[in-house]
């Protein structure tokens, strides 16, 4: 078998509302980077890049790394992921080289799944959860005034999700205030607090210590990725529990973390941080350090397929993230529908490949 071409599809659409975030910053559009791996034998991969733009990750892809692939047989994806990211002379250690890598290598794990007809954490050790289900939390919960995201959040509860994700980082007061509403409203469920690498260390500190207060599940990305030492310091003062790792690469940079304990829930994203190839190793890492791993999964219904078929193979993986916020292109990429139970519990797909497509209505619809 042999790769015969390499490309993306840009899919994209916009908001019906802006999408609040940290420090005044929302969101209007969403958009993805879809990798597509055609073979001799009539089988395509499908995978996703995430990155700030998904015509980035279009180019790198088809301009860098389909010469590079076609001609290669599909089924050698630890050697071609070794041949995009460590045999240049310049490396591309983190951004959209990796991005871009990401997508490639989720597609050839996608091809070997459909080669060998079975769903891809079969390949990867099988599943080691106990009925074929990961246990989700909503996303996400954008910034909005404290009545309409306690109401929003309320529905979720009430869907099943026994936890809820929400996005803050707009100074101690506005989040305060939003917590406090939260809390009021979900009672019991666990509420996570997600702020974008919205506050230098003082600041963060002082929300954190408020957000002790509310019995608050983790505190995601309160600092800059760069700053592991500051993440590592947050940790030891804090009583919650610090999560970061969604702009993180590679098992190397996940190493430095873990070394440094600057983490207590990793969150590498599976389209970002290397693929499959590269989340199975940072899986491991966690094991052996003992750290959780929650990947951030935020993306198209590619991402959310290649995430759970990691997450259902690796004794360290816990709490997907699982988007509620009705984006057009999640279950409208999925091979079967999704089934969710009423405890929030999502079944892993077991077709072929990782389970995701696109579909020819689809692309023409959302097709950039």
């Amino acid at each position: 078998m042999e790769i015969t071409d390499v490309r993306v599809e840009r899919l994209g659409l916009d908001l019906d509302e802006p999408a609040g975030l940290s420090r005044d910053r929302a969101i209007e559009s969403r958009g993805a980077a879809i990798v597509l791996v055609e073979t001799d034998t009539g089988i395509t991969g499908i995978g996703e890049g995430v990155g700030p733009e998904p015509s980035i990750v279009e180019t790198i892809v088809e301009e860098k790394y389909r010469s590079r692939l076609v001609g290669e047989d599909p089924l050698d994806v630890e050697r071609l992921w070794q041949e995009l990211l460590t045999e240049d002379l310049y490396w591309d250690r983190e951004g959209q080289g990796v991005s871009a890598a990401s997508g490639v290598d989720i597609a050839l794990w996608d091809v070997a799944g459909k080669y060998h007809g079975e769903p891809v954490h079969r390949l990867l050790g099988g599943d080691t959860t106990d009925d074929g289900r990961l246990q989700a939390y909503a996303s996400d919960l954008f910034f909005d005034d404290p009545e309409v995201m306690a109401e929003r959040a309320a529905g979720y509860v009430e869907r099943g999700f026994p936890a809820v994700k929400t996005h803050l980082g707009r100074g101690l007061d506005a989040d305060e205030e939003r917590v406090a509403a939260l809390r009021e409203t979900i009672g019991d469920a666990e509420l996570l607090v997600d702020v974008n690498c919205g506050y230098d260390y003082p600041e963060a500190l002082r929300v954190g210590r408020m957000l002790a207060d509310y019995d608050v599940f983790w505190y995601e990305e309160p600092l800059s990725p760069y700053d592991t030492d500051g993440l590592a310091e947050l940790r030891r003062e804090l009583d919650t529990p610090v999560a970061t790792g969604e702009n993180t690469y590679t098992k190397w940079s996940f190493r430095d973390l873990f070394e440094e304990r600057a983490v207590d829930y990793a969150m590498p994203d599976v389209m970002r941080c290397g693929g499959i190839t590269e989340l199975r190793k940072v899986c491991a890492l966690g094991e052996a350090f003992d750290v959780t791993v929650s990947p951030h999964s935020f993306s198209s219904g590619v991402g959310l397929a290649a995430t759970m078929q990691v997450m259902a193979s690796s004794p360290a993986c816990e709490w997907l993230e699982f988007d509620v916020t009705g984006y057009d292109l999640y279950e409208s990429l999925l091979v079967s529908d999704l089934d969710v139970d009423d405890a929030g519990r999502v079944a892993v797909p077991t077709d072929p490949g990782i389970g995701a497509t696109l579909p020819d209505d689809v692309l023409a619809e959302y097709g950039v």
